[in-house]
């Protein structure tokens, strides 16, 4: 069978030439989506602390989002993988900024207000959408505020809890530690503006409601933890002995800063409070205002807290950033289940450029190499011709699919050179069909063809049984080189077929 170029022509070839240039302008306008191998940014996994159901992960996922745009983040990506973790990549590497949003991720969500042991609100109370940034500044001194609207059966809980409690204390948590045991050193745990009797009652009154404790840090301080019956325990980070003894001991540890640490006690009007304990939750303690004493409350409610910094500069950088923050938390809700975050992955913008470049020149290199070989081989430029047309076409609308609408990355390049060599494989497959006997008719040419079709398609069936099951089994790491291998297949005996057809009809017996 004599081949020539006649097949170009055909109206079979022509759409398929417009299908891939509509992929290209479809590619072009609407911008490729790259992974962070490429562009450069941070992965931040998070390990939820069970197993969840599909329900809660998704739960937790959206719940991700949410916190993660309220925080100014648009092209965050947020996917689960399997049922206990989950993966966040952000475009940005600085340092402060992954942080910033480490702090965000590793909180539950969960809002409290407490007064004298007894909750008074809840985040659930608070009206979506209400809530806004709300500082203070006066003169040098910066205060950080976010205020919201709760809803009218949390202003009526708020009023049963505040009656009668006039100047109590309201304890506003968020994600208060339970069951947990504080380890500190005496010198940075007690305060020399009130006597030590004085500050054990204002930190008993807000650790008894959550059964934690507090453990100085002494001689005996490993005696009292097998002691305290805790499972869990907050420490400072410098604690290397401690903390090595509470991870052998295999106790869930929780490193905190000194600052975190040490719990801000005050005295006001003769009582003393704990004004604020970064390390158990506490965000702030004000005094319950006499007039929402009475049993009726009202539904606007703010909370507010000193911004730290040796500046007026930094203290409205502080303010500004843990606004931010709790804005963030308290619109994104509480998380079902606890989290960790593991270790960060981070690739810089130029090193994401350089492995861009290589996969392109790789791809090329493939592209090249192969037809290269199969032209050794059939020693035909009208008999490669096909070959490389298909190939082509399949790369250019497969590549333009996966960066519009999923992402490019290292397993989806991986995918498209898997594709690559299946597609080249299934047309050297009818190439042998149609080449190595004599064909008398075209008629005979196509029974060659729908044999070589029946055998790619059985093929590509078995491939798709294979690797199918992984595609719905949310290993995110796998997922883009399994989506480019099934989809370049089904693309590419979809090409193959009505290309080859478009050769038999033009043929020359």
């Amino acid at each position: 069978m004599a081949r020539s170029l006649a097949w170009l022509s055909d109206r079979r070839t022509i759409i398929i030439v417009a299908v891939a240039l509509f992929a290209l302008a479809m590619l072009y306008f609407n911008g490729p989506h790259f992974g962070i191998e490429f562009t450069g940014g941070t992965r931040l996994p998070i390990i939820l602390e069970k197993p969840v159901s599909k329900t809660t992960m998704e739960e937790v996922v959206n719940t991700i989002k949410i916190r993660t745009t309220k925080f100014g983040l648009t092209q965050v990506i947020v996917r689960s993988v399997g049922d206990q973790r989950i993966d966040v990549e952000v475009s940005q590497s600085d340092p402060t900024f992954i942080n910033d949003i480490q702090n965000i991720l590793k909180s539950e969500g969960k809002f409290e207000g407490i007064i004298d042991g007894r909750v008074a609100v809840t985040g659930s109370d608070i009206i979506s959408g209400s809530i806004r940034e709300d500082p203070v500044i006066q003169g040098n001194d910066v205060r950080w505020g976010v205020s919201f609207i709760i809803t009218q059966d949390g202003a009526k809980r708020f009023g049963n809890a505040a009656f009668g409690k006039a100047n109590y204390p309201v304890n506003l948590f968020l994600d208060r530690s339970e069951d947990t045991g504080i380890l500190i050193r005496e010198k940075e745990y007690y305060n020399e503006n009130v006597t030590n009797a004085e500050q054990d009652e204002a930190v008993k009154s807000v650790l008894n409601f959550s059964k934690n404790v507090v453990i100085l840090i002494d001689d005996n301080a490993t005696e009292r933890i097998l002691e305290s019956n805790k499972s869990r325990f907050i420490v400072e980070s410098n604690e290397t002995k401690i903390i090595a003894f509470l991870k052998e001991k295999n106790f869930t540890v929780v490193e905190h800063t000194l600052q975190e640490i040490k719990p801000k006690v005050t005295k006001s009007n003769s009582q003393t409070i704990v004004e604020e304990w970064n390390a158990i939750g506490l965000l702030s303690a004000p005094a319950l205002s006499p007039n929402l004493a009475t049993g009726t409350a009202g539904q606007q409610y703010r909370i507010e807290g000193a911004a730290p910094g040796s500046t007026y500069d930094e203290r409205r950088e502080s303010a500004a950033a843990e606004m931010k923050k709790l804005r963030s938390i308290l619109s994104g809700g509480a998380l079902p289940v606890r989290i960790e975050l593991g270790s960060t992955i981070t690739v810089p913008p130029s090193l994401g450029k350089e492995f861009l470049n290589y996969s392109v020149i790789g791809i090329i290199a493939a592209a090249i190499a192969v037809s290269l070989v199969v032209l050794i081989r059939y020693k035909s430029i009208t008999h490669v011709m096909p070959l490389i047309f298909v190939a082509t076409t399949q790369m250019i609308i497969l590549i333009s699919i996966l960066a519009v609408f999923g992402t490019l990355d290292l397993a989806t390049i991986a995918g498209i050179f898997g594709a690559l060599g299946t597609s080249v494989d299934a047309q050297m497959v009818v190439s042998d069909e149609l080449l190595n006997r004599k064909i008398e008719s075209k008629d005979e040419a196509k029974r060659r063809l729908s044999k070589a079709f029946y055998i790619n398609t059985r093929s590509s069936m078995v491939l798709l049984l294979v690797l199918l099951p992984l595609l719905f089994s949310s290993i995110v790491e796998i997922i883009g080189f399994v989506t480019a291998t099934v989809l370049g297949s089904i693309i590419g005996v979809t090409l193959t077929i009505q290309t080859y057809s478009a050769v038999i009809d033009k043929q020359e017996i």
